[in-house]
């Protein structure tokens, strides 16, 4: 089997995956997923008090095209 390839959640959270993991997935579930940036590890997810997670209105947006992940991947 060849050696495959991996990125760890920083990579991910480059790639504005995090984001959408967790906004499509996770934070409707009232669950939201984290990273250590020192490690790129995300050991755990969180689940909020009140059932709700969201990002600030006023944060910028870190996700990317299906493409622009699927050209970041390719060059890995």
């Amino acid at each position: 089997m060849p050696d495959l390839k991996i990125i760890d959640w920083n990579k991910a959270s480059e790639l504005g995956l995090i984001e959408r993991i967790n906004r499509e997935i996770l934070h409707p579930l009232g669950l939201a997923m984290s990273r250590n940036p020192e490690t790129g590890v995300s050991e755990s997810l969180m689940i909020a008090d009140d059932g709700v997670w969201e990002y600030d209105p006023e944060m910028k947006s870190s996700i990317k095209t299906d493409k622009e992940v699927r050209d970041a991947v390719r060059a890995i």
